[in-house]
C-alpha cells in the first residue's frame, strides 16, 4: 500500500485494463469503418479465417445496424466504468460482454468461418474480465 492507501497493483491492472479496453475500442471502429466507410479488411479471406465472410453475413447485422457498432458502445461505456471505478458495474458489463462473445462465437459456428479481429476482441473481453475479477478478489 500506497501513502493514499491504495495498491500500487491495483493502479498497474487498472491502467492495463485501460490499454487494453482503448485497443478493443480501435479495432471496433476499424470494423465500422469498413462497414461504413469502405475501410480495406486486413485479414485472410479464404479458409477457416475468413473475416469478410463473417463480417459480411446476414449475422454481422442486428436491427441493420453492424455488430461493430455495439462494439464501440460496449468499450466505451467499459473506459467509462474504469474511469469511475465502480468495481460491481464492471464486474457486471464484463459478463454482459462474455455473454454477447458466446453468442458471437456461435454465430461465426453458423457462418463456417472465424473473423480474426472479432477473435482479438472477444479475446479482450475475456482478459478485461480476469483483470476485474483479480482485482474485485485482491480488494478483499
Amino acid at each position: 500500500m500506497n501513502a493514499s492507501g491504495t495498491c500500487m497493483e491495483d493502479k498497474t491492472i487498472r491502467f492495463a485494463e485501460y490499454i487494453i479496453a482503448g485497443l478493443g475500442l480501435a479495432i471496433s471502429i476499424y470494423l465500422t469503418l469498413y462497414h461504413y466507410a469502405g475501410v480495406p479488411l486486413v485479414c485472410s479471406d479464404s479458409g477457416i479465417i475468413n473475416c469478410a465472410s463473417v463480417l459480411n453475413s446476414p449475422y454481422a447485422y442486428v436491427f441493420g445496424i453492424p455488430v461493430a457498432v455495439f462494439g464501440i458502445i460496449f468499450f466505451l461505456a467499459m473506459l467509462a466504468l474504469l474511469f469511475i471505478n465502480s468495481m460491481d458495474a464492471i464486474l457486471i458489463w464484463n459478463l454482459i460482454g462474455i455473454g454477447t462473445v458466446v453468442y458471437l462465437l456461435d454465430i461465426e459456428r453458423l457462418v463456417g468461418h472465424v473473423c480474426a479481429w472479432c477473435t482479438a476482441v472477444h479475446i479482450i473481453v475475456m482478459v478485461l474480465l480476469m483483470l476485474s475479477l483479480y482485482r474485485m478478489i485482491e480488494k478483499k
